[in-house]
């Protein structure tokens, strides 16, 4: 009966893992939880903390994973095994720079980056630099995090085509990067590579950064019909990425499109979406409207 429950369980993970690598997101987290059931079922305290390990990463990209905080942390203080350890310390990291606390986020980004090491897989070092280049860009250090990114693209360039939606987020990333330093052309070209990349893989759920990236391009280089077309495409999907933030920064770009082209009716109307979440803030239509903040704005933030 154990080996059946082990059997299950890994079978729901692997079904977890394809949603998740998709950016299916809800899909995974639901075929997670089949398999932390049959974990429990097989009676292996070790095997159920890496069954709930795998998990978290699903949970952290789905709510704020407070509960699954407490639990990833008392994992890392009892396994002994380094795969275990690592996804606990990536995915503690994650919920931390979730919570905007980058000092927590580095900690354990670094400390996955040992264990990854450690493990030696190199998917799995590339996947910590990749998550050390996103609190570096949240805390809008671009020079330091554009390196990250590539070290991540680099040490997977011969093994390219097995990771090609991982590798298309990570140039994503770079791309970001490079039009946060006012590197637009080059910055565009590797953000349309990224998603061209991600819609022949299907992997829609992570279409709607390099979207909003494409749209963030377009607007610095004041070419507003791309920017516009770009961050509608992206505001259309956000709804099923269920990412506020996304859609907050969408709302202020096709806003910011709308007035600097000329077209006062949509912006306001953009605007007026934007300040509705923000019921605290009196008067935001007539700030936004305004001040420019092409230049100073971090998506990444």
């Amino acid at each position: 009966m154990a080996e059946t429950a082990r059997a299950a369980a890994e079978a729901s993970r692997r079904n977890a893992l394809t949603h998740l690598e998709r950016g299916e997101f809800a899909a995974a987290l639901a075929c997670y939880d089949a398999a932390l059931a049959s974990a429990r079922e097989a009676a292996d305290p070790a095997f159920v903390d890496w069954i709930y390990v795998c998990r978290a990463a699903a949970a952290a990209e789905t709510g704020p994973a407070s509960d699954e905080l407490v639990e990833l942390k008392r994992i890392l203080l009892r396994t002994r095994d380094e795969q275990t350890a690592f996804r606990a310390a990536y995915s503690t990291a994650w919920v931390y720079e979730q919570k905007k606390d980058r000092a927590k986020a580095m900690f354990y980004a670094r400390l996955a980056q040992r264990h990854a090491a450690a493990i030696g897989d190199v998917r799995l070092v590339s996947s910590c630099e990749n998550q050390l280049g996103d609190i570096l860009a949240a805390d809008s250090r671009f020079e330091e995090a554009a390196e990250a990114y590539r070290g991540a693209l680099g040490r997977t360039e011969a093994e390219a085509p097995l990771f090609s939606i991982a590798r298309a987020q990570w140039t994503d990333n770079l791309g970001y990067c490079l039009l946060s330093l006012d590197r637009v052309p080059e910055g565009l070209a590797l953000v349309h590579d990224a998603l061209d990349t991600l819609e022949r893989e299907d992997a829609r759920g992570f279409t709607v950064y390099p979207l909003m990236d494409l749209c963030f391009g377009y607007l610095k280089s004041n070419r507003f019909a791309e920017a516009r077309w770009f961050g509608e495409e992206g505001l259309g999907r956000v709804a099923a990425a269920s990412d506020l933030p996304a859609e907050k920064n969408l709302l202020y770009l096709l806003g910011e499109t709308c007035h600097l082209a000329g077209d006062d009716d949509d912006a306001r109307g953009y605007f007026d979406r934007l300040a509705s979440l923000y019921p605290a803030f009196k008067n935001l239509r007539s700030y936004l409207e305004v001040f420019d903040f092409r230049n100073v704005i971090n998506l990444r933030s």
